[in-house]
C-alpha cells in the first residue's frame, strides 16, 4: 500500500494518537474513512465519464494498460510470441524439406 510497511503504519498510528488525542481519534478515523470513500466515488465517476467520452470501442479500457511500462511489456510480449511462432514454423518447414530431400543410399 503506497510503499508503506507495517512498521511505518504503526508509527503513523501512534503519532496520530499522540497528536490528535485518544478522545478525538475515533471521530477523526470516521471522517478519514468518509473522505476516502468520497475520493473513490469521484475517481470511479471520472473513470466512467472518461470511458463514455472515448466511445464504445474503448469500453473495456483498463487505465493500468496505459502505464508506459505495461504498454511496452505487452507489445514486447506480442513481438516475442510472433518471433517464437516464426521460429517454430521455420523449424517445421526445415524438417519437411529435410524429409523430402532424403537421398536413397542405394544410389550412392
Amino acid at each position: 500500500m503506497f510503499g508503506i510497511g507495517f512498521e511505518k503504519l504503526l508509527v503513523l498510528a501512534i503519532l496520530a494518537a499522540v497528536l490528535i488525542g485518544p478522545d478525538r481519534l475515533p471521530q477523526f478515523a470516521v471522517d478519514a474513512a468518509k473522505f476516502l470513500q468520497k475520493v473513490r466515488g469521484m475517481s470511479k465517476e471520472a473513470m466512467n465519464e472518461f470511458k463514455g467520452q472515448l466511445g464504445p470501442e474503448f469500453a473495456n479500457l483498463d487505465i493500468q494498460d496505459l502505464n508506459p511500462k505495461t504498454f511496452i511489456a505487452n507489445h514486447l510480449e506480442g513481438i516475442a510470441t510472433d518471433a517464437e511462432n516464426l521460429v517454430k514454423g521455420t523449424t517445421a518447414d526445415l524438417a519437411k524439406i529435410k524429409e523430402q530431400t532424403k537421398i536413397d543410399p542405394d544410389l550412392l
